[in-house]
């Protein structure tokens, strides 16, 4: 019995808010109750701000998947396309073209954001919005806030860049260029949802799909190429060594007089001791005494 609730209890310990959230729901909750006793609309205003101040400290604790050269979700999200895109100039990133991965967040998602790669933060340059454009209906919109972050691993890089409204705190990135990130580190927080741009290699394995939902910080969207796999160790080696070189070398060989070495039935094979010895006895046997 004991098993089972904690079985059922564990769930909510994985989520929870932040204390940021939490304080400005309720002053938006006070504020609304002491100005709706003058004009209910006003409660009811003070009551969404308290809702989106909720949603906005929003967050869940993940478990990281333990794969190597592995790239994770940065965020919570629907994957709105996935297409081959040169990277924006801002993220400075040296392999060209690349595979961009779109990804749109509700400002129900979890506010969380994750390292997705494990490696060093090469660039941050982060935009900020205008206050005037509270919500980011599309990823090019103007007056957005955006961040963009090049992470690298191993010489391979993956940008990402975020994009959200310009009104409040929404964007709030918690790590400098030069810092090293396990994967799926916390390195900031994105409230009320937006957008997010990720840019991985193109020949990097193509594991979701346009309308697939991801969890971030868990879900896997591909794999760098390392030297250790086998394909890859293939084609360097077919690079080193061109066609015919083996056929060439067995040629040198075959062709070098003092490397020459017979087949055996082209020896001849010694005869028997025995054999020899009576011969010897038969030729002293006839030789005439005078010799």
């Amino acid at each position: 019995m004991s098993e089972d609730l904690e079985r059922k209890s564990t769930p909510w310990l994985t989520a929870g808010f932040d204390w940021e959230g939490v304080a400005a729901a309720l002053a938006a909750l006070l504020i609304g109750m002491l100005l709706g006793a003058f004009w209910s609309v006003l409660f009811w205003i003070g009551f969404a701000i308290m809702v989106a101040a909720l949603l906005s400290g929003r967050w869940s604790k993940r478990a990281v998947p333990d794969l190597a050269n592995g790239i994770i979700a940065p965020c919570d999200g629907l994957v709105v396309s996935v297409s081959r895109e040169d990277p924006p100039s801002e993220l400075r990133m040296t392999e060209k073209p690349t595979m961009r991965i779109r990804i749109s967040s509700s400002p129900a998602a979890t506010n969380r954001l994750y390292a997705p790669i494990a490696g060093s933060l090469e660039s941050l340059i982060v935009e900020t919005g205008d206050r005037s454009v509270p919500l980011a209906m599309r990823p090019e919109d103007e007056g957005l806030t955006v961040s963009y972050l090049t992470f690298e691993s191993q010489g391979h890089q993956v940008g990402v860049r975020l994009a959200s409204g310009g009104l409040g705190p929404r964007q709030e990135i918690e790590v400098e260029a030069g810092d090293i990130l396990r994967l799926g580190r916390i390195f900031g927080k994105r409230r009320l949802g937006g957008w997010c741009d990720i840019y991985v290699p193109a020949n990097t394995g193509q594991l979701i799909w346009p309308g697939q939902t991801l969890v971030g910080g868990e879900t896997v969207l591909g794999r760098l190429k390392s030297s250790s796999d086998p394909d890859l160790f293939e084609d360097m080696m077919a690079e080193e060594e061109p066609e015919g070189a083996e056929e060439e070398v067995l040629d040198e060989v075959q062709d070098d007089g003092d490397d020459y070495y017979p087949e055996p039935d082209e020896t001849d094979t010694p005869e028997d001791p025995a054999v020899m010895f009576a011969r010897l006895r038969e030729a002293a046997k006839n030789k005439p005494a005078g010799d």
